[in-house]
Protein backbone atom coordinates (compact mmCIF):
# COMPACT_ATOMS: atom_id res chain seq x y z
CA UNK A 1 0.00 0.00 0.00
CA UNK A 2 1.22 3.48 -0.75
CA UNK A 3 0.99 6.27 1.89
CA UNK A 4 -2.22 7.69 0.40
CA UNK A 5 -3.96 4.30 0.56
CA UNK A 6 -2.76 3.79 4.14
CA UNK A 7 -4.14 7.20 5.15
CA UNK A 8 -7.49 6.45 3.49
CA UNK A 9 -7.68 3.10 5.29
CA UNK A 10 -6.83 4.76 8.61
CA UNK A 11 -9.35 7.57 8.02
CA UNK A 12 -12.10 4.98 7.48
CA UNK A 13 -11.19 3.30 10.78
CA UNK A 14 -10.96 6.65 12.61
CA UNK A 15 -14.37 7.78 11.35
CA UNK A 16 -15.93 4.42 12.26
CA UNK A 17 -14.49 4.58 15.78
CA UNK A 18 -15.38 8.24 16.34
CA UNK A 19 -18.99 7.78 15.19
CA UNK A 20 -19.39 4.66 17.33
CA UNK A 21 -18.13 6.52 20.43
CA UNK A 22 -20.55 9.40 19.80
CA UNK A 23 -23.40 6.96 20.46
CA UNK A 24 -22.38 6.96 24.14
CA UNK A 25 -21.80 10.68 24.71
CA UNK A 26 -19.84 13.76 23.75
CA UNK A 27 -16.35 12.83 22.59
CA UNK A 28 -13.71 15.45 23.32
CA UNK A 29 -10.67 13.68 21.90
CA UNK A 30 -9.62 10.49 20.12
CA UNK A 31 -6.03 9.24 20.27
CA UNK A 32 -4.81 6.35 18.14
CA UNK A 33 -1.38 4.88 18.96
CA UNK A 34 1.06 4.34 16.12
CA UNK A 35 3.53 2.47 18.34
CA UNK A 36 4.83 -1.07 17.89
CA UNK A 37 5.67 -2.01 21.49
CA UNK A 38 3.56 -4.55 23.35
CA UNK A 39 1.84 -2.20 25.80
CA UNK A 40 0.72 0.39 23.19
CA UNK A 41 0.19 -1.43 19.90
CA UNK A 42 -3.44 -1.29 18.84
CA UNK A 43 -4.47 1.08 21.62
CA UNK A 44 -7.17 3.64 20.88
CA UNK A 45 -8.38 6.17 23.43
CA UNK A 46 -11.59 8.20 23.50
CA UNK A 47 -11.90 11.01 26.02
CA UNK A 48 -15.51 11.80 26.87
CA UNK A 49 -16.88 14.97 28.42
CA UNK A 50 -18.52 12.96 31.21
CA UNK A 51 -17.06 10.00 33.07
CA UNK A 52 -20.39 8.15 33.18
CA UNK A 53 -20.51 8.22 29.36
CA UNK A 54 -17.01 6.70 29.28
CA UNK A 55 -18.16 3.96 31.68
CA UNK A 56 -21.24 3.22 29.55
CA UNK A 57 -19.07 2.98 26.43
CA UNK A 58 -16.57 0.75 28.20
CA UNK A 59 -19.26 -1.64 29.42
CA UNK A 60 -20.86 -1.86 25.97
CA UNK A 61 -17.57 -2.29 24.09
CA UNK A 62 -16.35 -5.15 26.26
CA UNK A 63 -19.13 -7.27 24.78
CA UNK A 64 -18.14 -6.43 21.17
CA UNK A 65 -15.76 -7.53 18.45
CA UNK A 66 -13.99 -5.50 15.75
CA UNK A 67 -12.35 -7.00 12.62
CA UNK A 68 -12.93 -10.52 14.00
CA UNK A 69 -11.12 -9.70 17.26
CA UNK A 70 -12.57 -9.09 20.73
CA UNK A 71 -12.45 -5.57 22.10
CA UNK A 72 -10.82 -5.16 25.51
CA UNK A 73 -11.88 -1.86 27.02
CA UNK A 74 -10.98 -0.25 30.33
CA UNK A 75 -11.09 3.24 31.79
CA UNK A 76 -7.79 5.09 31.77
CA UNK A 77 -6.62 7.49 34.49
CA UNK A 78 -5.03 9.72 31.80
CA UNK A 79 -6.95 12.97 31.44
CA UNK A 80 -4.38 14.97 29.45
CA UNK A 81 -2.94 13.09 26.50
CA UNK A 82 -0.41 15.83 25.80
CA UNK A 83 1.65 14.48 28.69
CA UNK A 84 1.36 10.88 27.48
CA UNK A 85 2.39 11.65 23.88
CA UNK A 86 5.97 11.72 22.64
CA UNK A 87 7.00 15.33 22.07
CA UNK A 88 9.84 14.30 19.75
CA UNK A 89 7.53 12.41 17.42
CA UNK A 90 5.76 15.58 16.27
CA UNK A 91 8.98 17.53 15.76
CA UNK A 92 12.35 16.31 14.52
CA UNK A 93 11.48 12.66 15.02
CA UNK A 94 11.82 10.23 17.88
CA UNK A 95 14.98 8.11 17.81
CA UNK A 96 13.10 5.18 19.40
CA UNK A 97 10.57 5.11 16.57
CA UNK A 98 7.50 2.95 17.14
CA UNK A 99 9.13 1.35 20.19
CA UNK A 100 8.99 4.56 22.24
CA UNK A 101 7.20 4.28 25.61
CA UNK A 102 5.26 7.47 24.94
CA UNK A 103 2.31 7.57 22.54
CA UNK A 104 3.06 8.29 18.89
CA UNK A 105 -0.26 9.64 17.63
CA UNK A 106 -1.62 8.58 14.27
CA UNK A 107 -3.54 11.57 12.92
CA UNK A 108 -6.56 11.50 10.61
CA UNK A 109 -6.56 13.69 7.52
CA UNK A 110 -7.36 17.34 8.24
CA UNK A 111 -10.52 17.20 6.09
CA UNK A 112 -11.91 14.24 8.05
CA UNK A 113 -11.02 15.84 11.38
CA UNK A 114 -12.81 19.07 10.37
CA UNK A 115 -15.83 17.14 9.09
CA UNK A 116 -16.16 15.13 12.33
CA UNK A 117 -15.73 18.26 14.47
CA UNK A 118 -18.42 20.15 12.52
CA UNK A 119 -20.74 17.12 12.72
CA UNK A 120 -20.25 16.98 16.51
CA UNK A 121 -21.01 20.71 16.87
CA UNK A 122 -24.14 20.35 14.72
CA UNK A 123 -25.30 17.37 16.78
CA UNK A 124 -24.72 19.30 20.04
CA UNK A 125 -26.70 22.32 18.76
CA UNK A 126 -29.58 20.08 17.66
CA UNK A 127 -29.56 18.28 21.01
CA UNK A 128 -29.95 21.52 22.97
CA UNK A 129 -28.50 22.48 26.31
CA UNK A 130 -26.77 19.71 28.21
CA UNK A 131 -28.63 19.19 31.49
CA UNK A 132 -25.45 17.90 33.17
CA UNK A 133 -23.44 21.06 32.51
CA UNK A 134 -23.26 23.92 34.96
CA UNK A 135 -25.78 26.64 34.17
CA UNK A 136 -24.39 29.86 32.72
CA UNK A 137 -27.59 31.82 33.31
CA UNK A 138 -27.77 34.86 35.56
CA UNK A 139 -29.59 34.59 38.86
CA UNK A 140 -32.18 37.23 39.90
CA UNK A 141 -29.59 39.07 42.05
CA UNK A 142 -27.33 39.50 38.99
CA UNK A 143 -24.67 36.94 39.93
CA UNK A 144 -23.68 34.08 37.72
CA UNK A 145 -24.94 30.66 38.83
CA UNK A 146 -21.76 29.00 37.61
CA UNK A 147 -19.72 27.28 40.25
CA UNK A 148 -16.85 29.45 41.31
CA UNK A 149 -13.42 27.89 41.30
CA UNK A 150 -11.79 27.99 44.73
Amino acid sequence: MNPSQLQNHFDAFYEDFFCEMCKYGEVEEVVVCDNNNDHLIGNVYARFKYEEDAQTACDALNARWYAARPIYCELSPVTDFREACCRLNSGEGCVRGGFCNFIHRKEPSKDLERELELGMKKWLRARGRDKRSVSRSISPNGESRRRKEV
